[in-house]
């Protein structure tokens, strides 16, 4: 391994707060799977997800799901983006990952012919518990097909090596025979398989670790006057190609966490929606720039050259569907078609989010959807680096906000998705639930978080919760079996450290009664040894019942959790 990527890994595994003592071939088997899916998904993701090398890993170190842009792990999320989309996308990612400095044929043979046997339906190869996982979620996508209105599924290869890929013809010509025989199944859009070298993947390491930065030619536009609290700004039409290769990667893809600040998820094929992919559709396509409302882009930092701009640091804060719409009939756009766009660039968190108010005021959207993203958040970010710094987690209310900081442990970062789950599981007592579709959690529990009443510790104590749990998962400090009720073992923490009787969560009664929790979690012994109680409990109440994700889902647990603790 050569000193560049070595170092890289270094780096990555104290970021990821990885065990010392992890052998190299794991810690750069997880470190390809970072690498290949922060390419392929913008968002923040766990890796014990993806990792499915171990034995009886059908020589694949990782298997990764989008649906519908989502990462998903169960096929409750699936139903829930399938009902919110009225179709599902998908896209399967495989990775095998070697540290070795050559490109193996044998290996990459048993790599494809892994794969094969995943989606061949009479498999007999011996699979470890992960990989088993993984195969009953594509068998249960399958048996969704009537929703795969946009084609089968795309399925993407990834051998990493830390050697040079030099196209040699021998091999290329067996990866193109696996490569046909995968197609030869008729269940997938398309099949493609690549390489990643030692260069290749330094690159995308260091593309995952900086903000994104993307070039579009603006031509028709006008400058705004100077505004107190804007650097600059400008109004006008972009061609839509230029539009879609804003939000898209260079592999022509999504670039989904664009879309993070907007308040609204995609809401797939709604009347709204199919009026616009209608227009785009028709003879009347050409209109389309005056039929839109348009997209606000709202950046950190922007660079010029003539009609040249660089942006960096961006979100699409309005224009979340008009966007989607336009990507996912990227083919049928023409070069005359035009959108409105307002381009503006501010370091102002709070000139930021009055403007993601105004723009999405104007479309029906819930209070409760813009104070979820907008004030609430600022405060909690404010309350969670207020803390100790040996305690310290950091609330990242935008997308990547913390992506390049030095000496941030990738653990200690809270995103909005995880936050929910955690309050869910911890106050709400939603922990069945948790594991859903984010999106779907917020929209059951929105009467109830994020309210401006609310004590801020509450917050700050589930996720820490969660951090010290995942902790111990790591450290192996705690049965992987377990896992699958780790939101089930927020809920417990609470009740046995805390108690049944839980005030109204806007009294200062409230707040004592998190403090009760906190003060347990920021000592590591008690922390330790109340965790070791909550898995005594779990044992207890899941008596003979087998340790599986299916059951974790189960309304009744909930129940039995509750009425085991006196």
């Amino acid at each position: 391994m050569d000193i560049v990527t070595k170092n890289l890994l270094k780096t990555f595994q104290t970021e990821e707060s990885l065990l010392s003592d992890i052998e190299e071939s794991v810690l750069f088997e997880h470190f390809a799977n970072f690498c290949i899916l922060a390419k392929e998904y913008s968002e923040e993701f766990s890796l014990e997800n993806i990792h499915t090398g171990d034995g009886g890993d059908m020589a694949i170190d990782g298997i990764a799901i989008l649906v519908n842009g989502s990462l998903v792990s169960n096929i409750e999320e699936v139903d829930d983006l399938a009902k919110s989309n009225k179709y599902i996308e998908v896209e399967f990612i495989f990775v095998q990952a070697k540290s070795a400095s050559n490109f193996s044929g044998a290996d990459i043979s048993n790599f494809l012919f892994g794969v094969r046997d995943i989606f061949n339906q009479t498999s007999k190869m011996p699979k470890n518990e992960k990989v088993k996982e993984k195969i009953d979620l594509i068998n249960l996508i399958y048996n969704k097909s009537a929703n795969f209105k946009r084609g089968n599924p795309n399925l993407k290869l990834y051998y990493v090596s830390t050697g040079e890929w030099q196209s040699d013809h021998h091999l290329t010509v067996k990866i193109d025979a696996e490569t046909e025989l995968l197609k030869n199944l008729n269940i997938f859009k398309d099949v493609v398989f690549t390489p990643v070298d030692a260069t290749s993947l330094q690159k995308l390491y260091n593309h995952a670790k900086n903000s994104i930065s993307k070039t579009i030619d603006f031509e028709n536009k006008v400058t705004i006057p100077e505004i107190k609290g804007i650097k600059e700004a400008y109004l006008g039409i972009l061609p839509v190609t230029e539009l879609i290769k804003l939000i898209t990667d260079e592999h022509e893809t999504m670039l989904r966490g664009l879309f993070y600040d907007n308040v609204r998820d995609f809401q797939g094929e709604n009347d709204v929606n199919l009026e616009i992919e209608k227009t785009i559709q028709s003879a009347d396509k050409d209109f389309f720039v005056l039929l839109n409302n348009g997209v606000t882009i709202v950046a950190d930092s922007l660079s010029k050259t003539g009609n040249k701009f660089s942006i960096e640091g961006f979100q699409v804060v309005n224009g979340c569907q008009t966007s989607h719409v336009l990507y996912n009939n990227k083919d049928t756009v023409t070069l005359a078609m035009q959108v409105p766009v307002r381009i503006i660039v501010s370091d102002d968190d709070d000139i930021k989010n009055k403007i993601i108010k105004a723009t999405n005021r104007q479309t029906p959207v819930k209070n409760e959807e813009l104070i979820a993203l907008t004030d609430f958040q600022k405060s909690l970010e404010q309350y969670f680096v207020a803390q100790p710094e040996e305690s310290r987690l950091y609330y990242e209310r935008r997308s990547q906000q913390y992506r390049g900081s030095s000496g941030i442990e990738k653990m200690k970062i809270v995103t909005i998705s995880s936050q929910i789950r955690s309050f869910s599981s911890m106050f709400l007592d939603e922990s069945s639930r948790a594991t859903r579709y984010y999106g779907t959690l917020l929209t059951s529990v929105k009467n109830q978080i994020f309210l401006k009443n609310h004590k801020p510790i509450a917050y700050y104590v589930s996720a820490y919760a969660n951090y010290k749990l995942d902790s111990m998962f790591r450290r192996k400090q705690i049965h992987e079996k377990y896992r699958p009720f780790k939101y089930h073992m927020l809920m417990a923490l609470r009740l046995q450290l805390a108690g049944k009787s839980m005030p109204d969560m806007s009294t200062n009664k409230f707040e004592k009664y998190c403090e009760k929790i906190q003060d347990s979690l920021l000592n590591n012994t008690k922390s330790s040894q109340s965790f070791i109680n909550v898995c005594v409990l779990m044992d207890k109440v899941l008596k003979e019942k087998k340790y599986t994700p299916a059951f974790a889902k189960d309304d009744r647990l909930t129940i039995d959790i509750v009425n085991a603790i006196k």
